[in-house]
């Protein structure tokens, strides 16, 4: 059977390859990846998207078959095209960083499903692209959270096109304890609430302590007058709900400083116990401030023993000394760390600025241990039997 000559436009598809002169020295695998990337950023008036997924699925075969200056080429021209197949997008994506780039630098929407995929499987370079994209969402920012990366973390606390949610935010705080550029930058955060602000305040310096102070103001007396009626009925019935009763603890409108067997004590006993325990914070002092304020003693306990003193501040405000006692207790040099005259004025300020139930209010949040929220970050710091 005699063997027909093939056609000439035949015969140039299966005749070695003869590259024009542009093209020396590229593969025919590079070549190819150069064509079906030509067709796959054509307009949409010229291919269909059922054409375009095709070209896509074939590119899929070859990306991995030229080198890294190629793939970001293609990148760079997928990245313009708003049709751009998602397999093409995803394969892009878990590229290295540098191909990544261009595509996750895109202005158009990329499917928040495929940003999670390659912030999962990819590096921390990757995942602080991801953190600069205008689409950012809450849902993509706790996935870029769960590698706590210091510098993705900051890049999307800058962020403020979206809210973190209450986990992220929880998980934030906890890591604030050990970093001070974090602290900052959360505490600018609007999503932050007075039980973050509260927590914070233990790790924050003296001007950011006077930030939540400020920031988290709050006037309890509408909460107060809607369960005053309730008082009497859970206090003077039996078995009460200790739930209940846990809340209206939490919320009493002015605490009474007592003594060890419930007694109503003096304010010149009150301000002769703050002084001995200014003065020496041994354990049975601790015990006696702990009954006069009304928390615990572990919460005392941190209060006495903080160096910057503000904590101290809230407590006296909140029992209702009055303001030249508060000011001779801080400025006496006996104490077992004595103040500055410098910083005992700062005090002052921060005695002043406050309400006292507002004081009252801070005192509880920090010695409220059945708060889910306040747990939760606490199990975060790894000391869940600590106060916070």
């Amino acid at each position: 059977m005699s063997t027909q000559e093939p056609a000439a436009e035949d015969a140039a598809l299966i005749a070695p390859e003869t590259a024009a002169p542009g093209a020396r020295g590229h593969s025919a695998c590079e070549l190819l990846a150069r064509k079906l990337v030509d067709i796959v950023v054509l307009p949409a008036t010229r291919l269909s998207s059922n054409e375009r997924s095709l070209v896509a699925d074939i590119m899929l075969q070859v990306l991995d078959k030229v080198d890294e200056t190629l793939r970001f080429e293609i990148s760079q021209r997928v990245a313009r095209v708003p049709e751009s197949p998602n397999a093409l997008i995803r394969a892009l994506l878990l590229d290295t960083p540098h191909v990544a780039q261009p595509v996750i630098r895109r202005i158009d929407p990329i499917p928040e499903a495929i940003l999670i995929e390659c912030a999962r499987a990819g590096s921390a370079a990757h995942r602080a692209l991801i953190a600069r994209r205008i689409d950012l969402t809450a849902s993509l920012a706790d996935v870029l959270l769960e590698f706590a990366e210091p510098e993705v973390i900051k890049l999307l606390l800058r962020r403020e096109e979206f809210q973190f949610s209450p986990t992220a935010i929880d998980y934030l705080v906890s890591r604030s304890a050990g970093d001070e550029e974090i602290q900052t930058l959360l505490l600018r955060r609007r999503e932050l609430e007075p039980a973050h602000g509260f927590m914070m305040f233990w790790w924050a310096d003296r001007d950011s302590r006077k930030r939540i102070l400020t920031r988290f103001a709050l006037d309890r007396t509408i909460i107060q007058d809607s369960v005053q009626e309730l008082y009497g009925r859970v206090f003077r019935g039996e078995g009460a709900d200790p739930l209940v009763k846990e809340i209206l603890t939490m919320l009493d409108r002015r605490h009474r400083p007592r003594g060890i067997n419930g007694e109503p004590v003096s304010m010149d006993v009150v301000i002769r116990t703050l002084g001995a325990a200014r003065k020496y914070p041994a354990q049975e002092i601790i015990q006696a401030v702990g009954m006069i304020a009304g928390v615990s003693r572990e919460l005392i306990a941190r209060i006495l023993r903080d160096p910057g003193a503000e904590p101290f501040a809230v407590m006296c405000k909140s029992l209702g000394m009055p303001r030249a006692e508060f000011f001779a207790l801080v400025s006496r040099e006996d104490a077992d760390n004595p103040l500055t005259p410098a910083h005992a004025e700062d005090l002052l300020g921060v005695f002043d600025s406050m309400a006292r139930d507002y004081a009252r209010a801070v005192m509880r949040y920090w010695d409220w241990d059945g708060n889910p929220r306040i747990a939760h970050v606490t199990r975060l710091l790894g000391f869940d039997d600590a106060i916070v």
